[in-house]
């Protein structure tokens, strides 16, 4: 497979501009981009920086995926798969980082293997390949099994390519190769970017960014409603009709390949139990949950791979329907019965359900435990910032907590990261005999159709056995000012917000 680009270089005085819309003076213009978080930290290996830089236009990965699902080229020039085992990537001899330096192989494995190193979201994407340097401009990857799609690999924002020799402590130290350069950083707040001049591809029209972190739901609602911000990430379901006629935004919704999911801590004793877990998932009503927690944007899917469309025929396995006669019967066998206050006990002590929510899962908190409670689960809900839940894991308290995680891309990285013992995303301590057997099976497995068999076969095992229960696709929605032009929908909307064509209404 070869993939190959090619990329016409502009200049851009930072001064004029000529777009579809006109010749525009762009000197004093500014995009400013609300979410409802932004990076703590400036290191790309630091939990979900890199997702913040990539999305912003400050980073890049040597491959990217269009919207219509196609890996192509970005830092790198081409991608050759010599045998099932090796891939060549050849690089672009233009390409710099923001301080000059030749974003060469040497530097470009760096990188690679101190993401390995440093960041364990990265893990997923590159403990099977192996780099070497064949000349300055080109690397060879060898990788554990076979017709392993390599530039899919490299495409997450946990690949980006930064200078492993920089510092990457404040904005005029770290190293990266974007069209914006970080030039004012104040974490969880503000993050200012201008025009990298010496960018190897095309050059973005608006010379200034400015990314804000604006926590409160309705607070970034009004801040789209009012112009204030250009693009507005994270739009709440319950602002929906507000946007209906505003003459100053409109919505992209596209569907987001990712599975709103509920990690369960299977240290806890009453979650070591997989009827105790199985009874949580039969319990729900998930049709429910999408109107009350997601305004309808959403279906309900009960296994987590899938709300990726390759997987679509998985999303009513195991839990066909809402049963909370069968969940009682299940708390029941599993020695759980209920009280006259209508919660249940066993030796005594209440069955209790912690949940840990954040952003804007506050009110998907609320529904699930009103549905819980249902079925005799003390249940309660802490909403608060992501960095809670960070702790909480690392000190193991904690019962469950929500995530959505991305579904797209090669089934054996996202399904190990997920479910195997030490992957990266199984938080709950998931080791099960007959999942790690089918995940050796896929590895092996090279036939297109028997990696998707072995992969439904695995993702409906973990739902059988409930380390995680799977609600619904995470609605995706983005407020976009009318008189921004250029903006891509996109199903990875996360690392795509920013593009060189971005333009503004002439004045």
């Amino acid at each position: 497979m070869l993939l190959g680009a090619v990329i016409t270089v502009m200049g851009c005085d930072g001064k004029e501009a000529t777009t579809s819309s006109g010749t525009i003076n762009t000197k004093n213009q500014q995009l400013v981009v609300a979410g409802q978080e932004i990076a703590a930290s400036l290191d790309p290996v630091k939990p979900l920086t890199s997702s913040y830089l990539r999305n912003i236009g400050a980073a890049e990965a040597l491959f990217q995926v269009d919207a219509k699902g196609a890996v192509a080229p970005s830092l790198a020039e081409s991608a050759t798969e010599i045998d099932p085992t090796t891939w060549q990537i050849k690089l672009r001899p233009k390409a710099r980082f923001w301080n000059g330096k030749a974003v060469d192989a040497d530097a470009v494995i760096a990188s690679l293997e101190r993401s390995r190193a440093l960041d364990l979201q990265a893990k997923p994407f590159l403990d099977d390949l192996t780099f070497t340097k064949s000349d300055d401009y080109t690397i060879r990857v060898k990788t554990k099994r076979s017709h392993l799609q390599v530039p899919l690999n490299l495409s997450y924002y946990q690949t980006v390519i930064h200078n492993a020799e920089a510092k990457h402590d404040a904005a005029d130290t770290m190293d990266l190769t974007g069209m914006y350069k970080v030039v004012e950083f104040i974490p969880k707040q503000k993050m200012t970017l201008e025009i990298n001049g010496n960018y190897w591809g095309k050059a973005p029209v608006i010379p200034k960014i400015v990314f804000e972190e604006i926590s409160d739901e309705q607070t970034r609602v009004l801040s789209a409603l009012s112009g204030r911000s250009h693009v507005t990430l994270n739009i709440p379901a319950t602002g929906l009709a507000r946007f209906e006629d505003s003459k100053a935004a409109r919505l992209s919704a596209t569907p987001a390949a990712n599975t709103q999911t509920i990690y369960l801590n299977l240290s806890k004793p009453q979650l070591n139990d997989v009827k105790v877990r199985q009874a949580l998932s039969w319990a729900l009503d998930r049709n429910e949950l999408v109107v009350l927690a997601a305004e309808g944007q959403s279906i309900p899917v009960t296994t987590w791979l899938s709300s990726n469309p390759a997987y679509a025929e998985a999303k009513n396995a195991v839990y066909a329907k809402s049963d909370p006669e069968k969940a009682a019967q299940l708390l029941d066998e599993a020695g759980w019965k209920k009280g006259s206050d209508g919660i249940r006990y066993k030796d005594g002590n209440p069955l209790t359900l912690r949940l840990m929510t954040w952003g804007g899962d506050k009110a998907l908190g609320e529904a699930l435990q009103n549905q819980w409670t249902k079925i005799g689960v003390k249940a309660a809900v802490q909403h608060g910032d992501y960095s809670l839940i960070q702790t909480a894991r690392k000190s193991g308290d904690w019962d469950a907590s929500i995530e959505a995680w991305n579904t797209f891309g090669d089934e054996l990285t996202l399904l190990t990261g997920q479910y195997a013992p030490e992957g990266s995303a199984n938080f709950g301590g998931y080791n099960d005999e007959e999942t790690k057997k089918l995940l050796s099976q896929l590895a092996e497995a090279s036939n297109p159709a028997a990696r998707h068999e072995l992969a439904i076969k695995i993702n409906e095992r973990v739902a059988q056995q409930a380390p995680v229960i799977s609600l619904f696709p995470r609605p995706q929605i983005t407020a976009v000012s009318k008189t921004l032009h250029g903006f891509e929908d996109h199903f990875r909307q996360f690392e795509n917000v920013v593009n060189a064509s971005l333009s503004f209404d002439p004045k």
